[in-house]
């Protein structure tokens, strides 16, 4: 099993140029011995969608947390933002294929960011689960 740990900051490593660009700051919280097993490459691509989405839509000089616990059921990674968030109800339509968001207004993209992410984790037995917050988003990723 490849150290999650390490997927997840190699993805936080892709995205740091644009997170510094707009002045954001990743905070990262996780067990340290994270055994999960898992495709490295591809979950790590879900992860860095994500958070890629993340900085896109945050203000600058905000901080997105990522999160990364383990109980006896699953291993959950959660990126947590104070962007613009999504309207009530579209907590299981941003997963769809090529939907975007109403709050997206004039943003670049296909809306196939966190459809594929979901796939990705479909494909580890694991599933996806989107909360509301004010402001902001909080994406979670469960694995077995």
């Amino acid at each position: 099993a490849a150290m999650l740990s390490q997927t997840i900051m190699q993805s936080i490593l892709q995205v740091k140029k644009s997170a510094d660009a707009k002045h954001i700051f990743i905070e990262l919280a996780m067990d340290k011995e994270l055994q999960v097993s898992h495709d490295a490459n591809w979950l790590g691509e879900a992860i860095y969608n994500m958070l890629e989405n993340s900085v896109k839509y945050s203000p600058f000089d905000s901080v997105i947390r990522v999160l990364a616990i383990q109980n006896e059921m699953y291993t959950q990674i959660c990126i947590s933002d104070s962007g613009i968030g999504i309207a009530e109800g579209e907590e299981g339509q941003i997963f769809q294929r090529f939907y975007r968001g109403k709050e997206t207004d004039g943003q670049p993209g296909f809306g196939l960011g966190l459809y594929l992410s979901r796939e990705i984790v479909l494909m580890h037995g694991g599933f996806v689960k989107a909360r509301r917050k004010k402001p902001g988003l909080e994406i979670s990723i469960f694995l077995p």
